[in-house]
C-alpha cells in the first residue's frame, strides 16, 4: 500500500494545535489534541465590510493597496476631496487641485497619477500626488471622462473613455503622455487593470450599443480580444494583473445596479460573492491585488457612496479530513 511518505517524500507532522491557515496553505498535518488530519486549503472570495469614507461619493479614483488606499475626486458634487485609508479607517487629506470625477489613476498612497475626468466640462488635467500634495503635471493630450486605467504613477495607460473617442489609449512615462495602440472596440465606462505592457480592459459602453462584456488583453504593442466577462455592466470596479483579476458592482442594461463579482486567472472570468451593497460608480483604478481589494463609493449616494468593502480573493481555512 502506498504511503504519504511514499508519495509526498515527508511524513505527516503531528501538532499540537493547529497552525494559521494562511500561512499552511496546502499543508496536511495531524491535530494530536483533537485527533484529526486536518488541510489548508483556499476558499471562494468574500466581501467583508469596512470603514466607511468620511464624505460619501461616486465615480472617483482608488490607489494604492487594501491597507493604504487613497481615494479622490468624484461626485456629488465634482469634488476635489482626497481620503487615505489605513486598513480601517478614513482620514480627509490635501485635496486635488482641480475636482472632478468620472477621471483615471494609479499608484499608491504616496506616489499616485489622477488624470483627465469631468468637472465639468471634460478635462485633460494631469495632477500627481507625492504623499503631501498634488502637483499638475503635463495634460493628457485628449481630454476624457469614463476611462479606464492601469499600471502605476509613472508608467500608467488611459484606456477609453468618451468624448470625442471611445477606442483611444495613452501612456503615460512620469512625464507626458503618448498616444499609442487604440482598442479593438471603442467603449467608455469601462474598467481596467494590470500594467502598461501586459494589461486587461473590460466591460463598459459601446458607443450606439448596449453594455459589453467584452474584455481586450495588451502586450505593450497591441489589443487582443479575449473571452468576456460573465456578465455585460459599465461603471464597474476592478484590481490585478493580467493574469489575476477581480470585477465587482455596475450597472447593467437596461440601468440595473449591481454587485455581482467575477475573478479573471488570465484566460477566463468566473462568477464570485457578490458585493454585499450593490452599486455601480465604483472607484477607477487598482487598489492591491486580484486577492486583496477595495470596493470604494458608487452609485447611489448616499446610501452606497460611503460604503467600503474589502475583498478577500481566496480566504484560507483548516478542513478535516475525512478518512474512510
Amino acid at each position: 500500500m502506498a504511503t504519504y511518505k511514499g508519495i509526498q517524500g515527508y511524513t505527516v507532522q503531528k501538532l499540537s494545535s493547529d497552525p494559521t491557515a494562511s500561512k499552511a496553505e496546502g499543508q496536511l498535518w495531524y491535530n494530536s489534541s483533537s485527533g484529526k488530519f486536518k488541510i489548508a486549503v483556499a476558499g471562494a472570495g468574500v466581501w467583508a465590510t469596512g470603514g466607511s469614507l468620511n464624505a460619501g461619493r461616486s465615480y472617483g479614483v482608488g490607489t494604492g493597496t487594501n491597507t493604504a488606499a487613497l481615494f479622490a475626486g468624484g461626485q456629488p458634487p465634482y469634488t476635489a476631496a482626497v481620503e487615505e485609508y489605513d486598513g480601517t479607517s478614513w482620514t480627509e487629506t490635501a485635496d486635488l487641485n482641480t475636482g472632478r470625477s468620472n477621471a483615471t489613476g494609479q499608484g499608491t498612497q504616496t506616489a499616485s497619477l489622477f488624470a483627465a475626468g469631468s468637472t465639468p466640462p471634460v478635462s485633460a488635467l494631469t495632477e500627481t500626488w507625492n504623499g503631501t500634495s498634488w502637483t499638475e503635471v503635463n495634460n493628457i493630450n485628449t481630454a476624457r471622462y469614463g476611462l479606464g486605467g492601469a499600471g502605476t504613477s509613472t508608467a500608467a495607460l488611459a484606456m477609453g473613455g468618451k468624448e470625442p473617442t471611445a477606442d483611444l489609449v495613452e501612456e503615460w512615462d512620469g512625464t507626458s503622455w503618448t498616444e499609442i495602440a487604440d482598442l479593438g472596440t471603442a467603449r467608455y465606462y469601462l474598467t481596467g487593470f494590470g500594467t502598461t505592457t501586459a494589461a486587461i480592459a473590460a466591460t463598459g459602453n459601446i458607443p450606439g450599443s448596449p453594455y459589453s462584456a467584452i474584455t481586450e488583453s495588451f502586450d505593450g504593442t497591441s489589443w487582443t480580444e479575449v473571452n468576456d466577462v460573465n456578465s455585460a455592466r459599465q461603471n464597474a470596479g476592478s484590481s490585478g494583473s493580467q493574469t489575476a483579476g477581480v470585477l465587482f458592482g455596475g450597472e447593467t442594461f437596461p440601468y440595473a445596479i449591481t454587485g455581482a463579482t467575477n475573478t479573471w486567472d488570465g484566460t477566463s472570468w468566473a462568477v464570485g460573492n457578490p458585493l454585499a451593497t450593490a452599486r455601480y460608480g465604483l472607484q477607477d483604478g487598482s487598489i492591491g491585488t486580484a486577492s486583496a481589494t477595495l470596493g470604494i463609493g458608487g452609485t447611489p449616494v448616499p446610501a452606497a457612496g460611503a460604503a467600503t468593502e474589502e475583498w478577500d480573493g481566496a480566504p484560507v481555512t483548516a478542513k478535516t479530513v475525512t478518512v474512510s
